[in-house]
């Protein structure tokens, strides 16, 4: 389909020219303004009937959810409150045909508001009378108002105890679920600890259709694993190809707990990888790894971060986050990790320091970003295809029961990191700050409901540095769901613009740019000349420069995209170089005064040398040359006629009367 044009002489005529330029120099020298911490939103509650927070996810268009448990008629049932055009719409329960209650919601966002929902829930009794339940899932497709029918995921995920599942959906609308099963009562399961309960991680992969379990993940069936725990649970990240890959924590034979990964090539598994360090300085690590988080870039570069603590007989100085990378295997092996280091060594207090659960996010520039609790300090690392370039300490401290903490970035620079806080009275809120590619930063704290303790803290990314921050906040029994969006400003992907090459006239002065990505849209664009800007109609994607008013030359010409909450982006400047007049010429007399010189000049495309000729007046006449000499042979007044053209076919022609002695 031919996209719309308009001529910029058109648009926005009513601006000064002083207000404009104004306008371009401050987006130019100054950090990003405009309210890119929207105040939070409280989507449901306060309520006695909301009893479980299951997360958040953003798509790249800026759609997406949150999903929570809430009493129906008194049992507990899976909700959803859609976020669609920077508002959230009203709660819509999923499970509408289960009668029993639901566990365990996790959510995932597609373009054009499609979001995919996976739960668990009791179907069957087992011979102790015991409930055996299902993991179902279900999908909302782009402008649908219900969830389609439920699919099974999982017919038997025994009690559904700690399955504490990991939902990754692609931007294409594939997903992988990772979770686990408890198998209480199995045989032949060797325990190397007391309190070790037999396990499986499990994977399932979602192609848009239909689910597809992979099965267990675990290197070793036969060996249990730590019961589980709010930080031992798996991790899954998917790439758009539907390839991904999952991580987990499970024993050696010596009894130590690690970390492994395994990729996952869509429907099938690949090998076991160790992802965890076992030994620090020369010396073993005999402590538990927990706490994995990965990332997974397009190109299929993972990323995992974990916690290690250390006991008392530990070679590390106290606990650490580890840092592993798993190449795409364009740059280097991918088919093991580099080799886990420790991330960030300036934490202070010994071994008598506490070390939250990490989170982590890539891009496909290799760049990194880490966010952690250190003794109640957020702390940020970041990073890039050279290595590691420093750790920061943040604002607001970590404060609460939960020390989980989430940040994702931005791939034009910068990022979004949110974690429990309280405000300047002492009350609970959650921090958030946003990191701008410029380097400038703007926090905030956000809450909602009637405030109380904040659990569950999710952050949903749009892939564009963009963010949904949600949690439930207040005491179950009185608890709402509340969420903040955060904007990033839009994103213009590298030559953008488009400009016709080398010299040109006026009538093929035409600037086309791609559209530029953002989750806060409409985005509506201005094309800046030399400073000035021309506002677009909504939807034109090129535009037409008007040349009144610029001369012959090279212009400068840069596109600006604003968003809906007014943070704007200006790219990178191209150059026009416009060509609107004939070349000049120079008719001279020498001292003597009987003869003329003609010079023929053109500084933008150059001369067309076939078509300059000169016409002296007393019937001798020239052509093919730019530069020209006659000598008259009497005395008397003569009309010289000179007519030029360029290389884009500016014509003109010049008369002159000459007076010779």
């Amino acid at each position: 389909m031919r996209r719309p044009r308009v001529p910029l002489s058109s648009c926005s005529e009513a601006a000064t020219a002083a207000a404009l330029l104004a306008f371009v120099l401050a987006l130019l020298l100054a950090p990003p303004a405009g309210a890119v911490i929207i105040p939070a939103a409280t989507v449901d509650g306060p309520s006695s009937e909301i009893v479980g927070f299951g997360g958040v996810a953003m798509a790249e268009d800026g759609t997406g959810g949150v999903v929570y448990l809430k009493r129906s008629n008194g049992v507990p049932h899976v909700f959803v409150s859609r976020f669609m055009g920077g508002r959230w719409l009203a709660p819509m329960r999923v499970d509408t045909e289960e009668p029993f209650a639901g566990a365990w919601p996790r959510i995932g966002a597609v373009d054009g508001g499609e979001l995919i929902v996976t739960w668990a829930t009791p179907y069957a009794l087992n011979a102790n009378q015991e409930s055996v339940y299902e993991m179902l899932g279900s999908v909302l497709g782009a402008g649908g108002e219900q969830f389609g029918r439920a699919i099974i995921v999982d017919r038997d995920i025994e009690a559904a105890t700690g399955t504490a599942p990991e939902l990754a959906v692609s931007s294409t609308g594939q997903a992988d679920l990772a979770y686990r099963v408890v198998r209480p009562g199995a045989t032949g399961v060797v325990a190397l600890r007391p309190a070790d309960v037999a396990e499986s991680v499990k994977v399932a992969h979602f192609d848009g259709l239909r689910w597809t379990g992979l099965g267990a993940v675990n290197r070793d069936s036969s060996i249990a694993m730590r019961p589980p725990s709010a930080t031992n649970g798996p991790r899954i990240a998917i790439g758009p190809t539907g390839n991904g890959i999952v991580v987990w924590q499970e024993p050696e034979l010596n009894g130590v707990a690690r970390i492994w990964a395994r990729r996952i090539f869509g429907t099938s598994l690949d090998y076991v990888m160790p992802a965890s360090a076992t030994t620090y300085a020369g010396a073993s690590i005999n402590d538990d790894a927990d706490a994995p988080a990965v990332a997974f870039s397009q190109l299929g570069q993972a990323e995992v971060v974990y916690r290690q603590p250390a006991g008392g007989a530990s070679p590390l100085p106290g606990p650490r986050i580890f840092w592993n990378v798993l190449p795409d295997g364009e740059s280097a092996n991918g088919g093991e990790f580099q080799g886990a280091r420790v991330i960030d060594e300036q934490v202070a207090g010994g071994k008598a320091a506490t070390v939250g659960p990490p989170s982590i996010d890539i891009d496909e520039r290799q760049s990194l970003r880490v966010l952690y609790d250190a003794d109640g300090a957020p702390r940020v690392v970041e990073g890039t295809d050279r290595g590691l370039t420093g750790a920061l300490t943040l604002g607001s401290p970590f404060a609460g029961p939960e020390t989980a903490a989430e940040s994702v970035m931005n791939p034009e620079g910068g990022g979004l990191s949110a974690w429990p806080s309280i405000d300047g009275a002492g009350h609970p809120a959650v921090a958030v700050r946003e990191d701008f590619p410029t380097g400038a930063v703007q926090t905030g704290l956000v809450s909602g409901g009637n405030g109380g303790e904040v659990s569950e803290l999710a952050v949903g990314r749009s892939g564009l540095g963009d963010g949904i921050v949600a949690f439930r906040q207040g005491p179950l029994g009185n608890s709402a769901i509340v969420a903040a969006s955060v904007s990033a400003p839009p994103a213009l992907v590298p030559f953008v613009i488009t400009l016709p090459k080398g010299w040109v006239r006026p009538a093929q002065a035409l600037v086309k740019w791609l559209v530029a990505p953002s989750a806060d849209g409409p985005v509506r664009y201005g094309v800046v000349v030399d400073g000035h800007l021309r506002l677009i109609p909504e939807g034109v994607f090129e535009a037409r420069i008007d040349a009144r008013g610029l001369s012959s030359g090279r212009h400068s010409v840069q596109v600006l995209a604003t968003d809906r909450y007014g943070q704007a982006t200006l790219s990178a400047p191209a150059e026009l170089m416009l060509a609107d007049s004939p070349p000049k010429v120079r008719i001279a007399r020498n001292r003597a005064g009987n003869a003329v010189s003609v010079r023929i000049r053109d500084p933008w495309d150059g001369l067309d040398t076939a078509a300059l000729s000169v016409s002296f007046g007393d019937g001798s006449a020239m052509h093919g040359r730019a530069n020209y000499s006659h000598r008259y042979s009497r005395a008397g007044a003569f009309r010289v006629t000179v007519s030029v053209r360029d290389k884009l076919g500016n014509a003109g022609v010049v008369r002159r009367w000459v007076s010779v002695r």
